[in-house]
């Protein structure tokens, strides 16, 4: 079996890295409060349905699954605005087993972020979807195209090879993953209840990624009491003053996170964060300037480990930043307004003794690749897998660089790699 999937990947190499290529080159941006996946769901779904028949083929909007608007996990906006999700499709596509006892899920999102520079350094388009020295670049090469057709070409190597197993085989690509959404994954797991495990190639660096962190995305808002403009012999209350005080308690509570101890999951030292992202009031150059502002706002994302709730971290945030802000007279009559923007992402933890984890050790053994259970200093939608859908999750993926910045790319050989696990761990857990 291992001998036959080896020669089936070798066989079919070209095919897998051309049309993650091709998908690459297709821009799915995740563009708040919408989202342009649907060219990509829709190359997806042309590619499988050469192999899969159609009556297993799932095409759902968000919306076409029962309540969800109404189901708790549901996050309707992105800083105050609706979330549009018309045409905007998740695809499923299922392999039924002879008795459907277990069940095991391939996931992955088809949205990627938006890609800010007009050019890369090693390839100038960034959606080039070309290789050099065994790296794939382009924008969501990484993050996450790559693992997530090879989700759907794990099925086609169980197809082809006519390798029947008694338990249901899924892969799926869902859409706003990014920018704080996982409503296309609240849905899946919402129309696809009680699957028992999924493998979610979030990268990993080929590891089994047995926790993640969590975290949100804020915004601190100041409008001052104050005419702004200009003035003759007026006291004009400045906005960016008092913003540059609360960039330097960011800064501070930062440090203090850096100091929270990890969990034993992580082998390495992992430590969480606070980015500051933007700091504005008064436009953005010479020519928007000329006056004193009577508002402004800072962006930032605020990290926690896994065993912190959203409403514990948005506690002692909070009761920092008033005693910190506090210590200033101007902030004593006019505190700045916190909240969050984007859904609160919890971390997650894998039951590392469920069935299918002995499954992927022994895949990893088969083909000769070190084993390491860990903990992840990134945050993703496996939480929504549990609380959604009752669905235990590990995070493997392959080993890539720069995820959301210049250059990004991901490892040929790890993509390889990780079929062949999916295909063994299937074999395994649902043969």
């Amino acid at each position: 079996m291992i001998e036959k999937i080896a020669d089936w990947i070798k066989k079919n190499e070209e095919l897998i890295l051309n049309t993650i290529s091709e998908l690459i080159q297709i821009k799915t941006e995740n563009t708040p409060p919408t989202g342009n996946e649907k060219p990509g769901q829709e190359y997806l779904y042309n590619f499988i349905s050469k192999f899969i028949p159609k009556k297993n083929i799932d095409v759902f909007e968000i919306d076409d699954v029962k309540g969800i608007r109404e189901h708790p996990m549901f996050f309707p906006t992105v800083d105050g605005t609706e979330r549009i999700y018309k045409g905007r499709p998740n695809v499923v596509a299922k392999i039924k087993g002879s008795d459907s006892i277990r069940s095991l899920l391939f996931s992955g999102h088809m949205d990627v972020m938006p890609v800010k520079e007009k050019e890369w350094k090693v390839f100038p388009d960034p959606f080039s979807g070309k290789v050099k020295d065994g790296k794939l670049y382009g924008r969501g090469s990484m993050d996450m195209k790559a693992g997530a057709l090879a989700g759907f070409f794990a099925i086609k190597c169980l197809n082809d090879l006519g390798i029947n197993l008694k338990g249901d085989i899924l892969a799926e690509s869902v859409i706003d993953e990014e920018n704080g959404g996982v409503n296309g994954t609240v849905a899946a797991r919402l129309r696809y209840p009680g699957i028992d495990f999924a493998i979610l190639p979030e990268t990993s660096d080929m590891s089994a990624g047995v926790e993640t962190i969590g975290g949100s995305d804020w915004k601190a808002t100041l409008d001052v009491q104050g005419p702004g403009g200009f003035g003759f012999g007026l006291e004009l209350p400045n906005p960016i003053y008092k913003l540059s005080k609360i960039a330097l308690a960011l800064e501070k509570y930062n440090k203090i996170l850096k100091g929270i101890k990890a969990s034993k999951n992580y082998k390495t030292e992992q430590f969480i964060r606070l980015l500051t992202f933007q700091l504005y009031s008064g436009g953005s150059n010479y020519l928007e300037s000329g006056s004193v502002p009577t508002k402004g706002h800072i962006y930032f994302w605020l990290e926690t480990f896994a065993d912190t709730s959203e409403n514990e971290a948005k506690d002692k945030f909070m009761d920092f930043m008033k005693k910190e802000l506090n210590s200033y007279k101007e902030f004593e009559d006019d505190f700045p307004k916190f909240e969050t923007v984007t859904r609160f992402i919890e971390g997650h933890r894998t039951d590392i003794n469920h069935e299918a984890m002995k499954s992927i050790r022994k895949s990893f053994s088969n083909i000769n690749l070190d084993y390491n259970e860990c903990g992840l200093g990134i945050a993703c939608d496996a939480f929504a897998f549990k609380k959604a859908g009752n669905t235990e999750v590990v995070v493997i993926g392959p080993k890539g660089e720069n995820p959301h910045g210049i250059d990004e790319n991901v490892e040929v050989k790890d993509i390889l790699d990780l079929i062949k696990i999916m295909v063994l761990t299937a074999v395994d857990y649902c043969g």
